[in-house]
């Protein structure tokens, strides 16, 4: 027996309900019984899909571009690492219209919601002549389009009609990363391949996929070097009072990231004489805060790594409390220190560590990044 939706075979996680098996392996997607599902190919015509940029890609953005057309034509699974800021979703527009036009179907996953909301707004301005959907817990919109931007946990719907190309954003991210069910769901919804992207690949990611590496953004300037200061836990919020004073006396706004929710009205409360919002996994309307912060109705924004992927503001800096918490690993500090730097006319700022020891992965995360700013890419990695 195996499951049509997550390809499960232990018999232990079989049932039967009226005489018939179901998996309760992937049963969180609603029951799905053994001889329910068959998988179809969906073809889609008369399409003509295009897109437009605001900015003309570089020379080795163009390359990946190419690249990825290339592999798809080739039926050839795709990594793409490229550092925060990248401009990693615009390389693929070119890829996305390709397959729409030969007549298959793009789905383009992400582990969060506010990930997704944030991508359908941008894929509207960004790709003409078709209809988008967008699917999250509690929203679904135009959901047989021919390109849809959907949360992981949302691919189960697909799984008997799946698409021509299947791309993953921050495939290293949680919920998506290590979950055995939504892997193997992922896996059961492209026909052809999938491309897989994120900033903070590491070796025991890749199999047998094509390899493109991006370790520029599209300024062309170098990642911001994260700064650690050492301070005992007591008095380290002195210490960040200090340094969100400047940064607002500079005209600048900050993102402050704690280990823990509990954290937050801590630090907001020594923060009180500062215009600041909190946000977690439990806040309604996140996406106001960030906005605010934009158009800087607010100077702080006090966030659990909740915010730690997917989101831009012009000219931020960041701060991280207790950065030697065993929650910042490599990756997390990675994403953390991706935001900042992001735009042409705001290439520099300031990444700050503040911690009373120095964890490794505070080392490993700077040495990384000493790394990507002195590699040269200068052509496609096969692997």
């Amino acid at each position: 027996m195996k499951c049509p939706r997550c390809g499960n075979q232990d018999p232990r996680y079989f049932a039967q309900m009226h005489g018939r098996i179901y998996c309760r392996k992937c049963i969180q997607f609603n029951r799905v019984f053994i001889d329910e599902q068959q998988r179809e190919d969906v073809h889609i015509s008369g399409m003509q899909a295009s897109y437009s940029l605001k900015f003309t890609l570089s020379k080795r953005q163009q390359e990946i571009s190419d690249a990825l057309v290339a592999n798809y034509e080739r039926k050839v699974n795709t990594l793409v690492m490229a550092v925060c800021g990248s401009g990693k979703t615009e390389m693929t527009y070119q890829v996305i219209c390709h397959v729409i036009n030969s007549g298959q179907r793009v789905c383009f996953a992400l582990p969060r919601k506010a990930l997704v909301e944030e991508l359908y707004e941008r894929m509207l301005k960004a790709i003409h002549g078709i209809t988008i959907g967008c699917l999250y817990g509690g929203k679904k919109i135009n959901e047989e389009a021919p390109l849809i931007i959907c949360t992981a946990h949302q691919l189960y719907r697909y799984v008997d009609k799946p698409f021509g190309l299947l791309l993953m954003d921050e495939a290293d991210a949680f919920p998506f990363y290590g979950d055995e069910v939504l892997n193997a769901i992922f896996d059961r919804c492209y026909c052809r391949c999938f491309i897989k992207m994120s900033a903070t690949l590491i070796s025991s990611d890749i199999h047998d996929e094509d390899v493109l590496v991006m370790n520029r953004r599209y300024h062309q300037h170098d990642l911001p070097l994260p700064v650690i200061k050492r301070c005992p836990k007591q008095c380290d919020w002195l210490l960040m009072k200090q340094i969100v004073q400047r940064f607002i006396h500079q005209g600048k706004v900050v993102l402050i990231y704690v280990p823990r929710i509990e954290d937050l009205p801590y630090y907001q409360h020594k923060l009180k004489h500062v215009r600041s919002a909190t946000v977690s996994s439990s806040t309604p309307h996140i996406n106001q805060y960030i906005d605010q912060l934009r158009n800087h109705q607010l100077d702080v924004i006090i966030t659990t790594t909740i915010l730690e992927r997917g989101i831009t503001v012009d000219d931020v800096q960041v701060i991280v409390m207790k950065a030697s918490h065993p929650i910042f690993d490599e990756r997390t500090l990675m994403q953390i220190e991706g935001r900042v730097g992001r735009s042409m006319e705001h290439y520099q700022g300031e990444v700050i560590f503040i911690a009373e020891t120095i964890s490794q992965e505070m080392k490993k995360c700077i040495s990384t990044i000493h790394y990507l700013n002195n590699l040269s890419v200068s052509s496609v990695t096969n692997q």
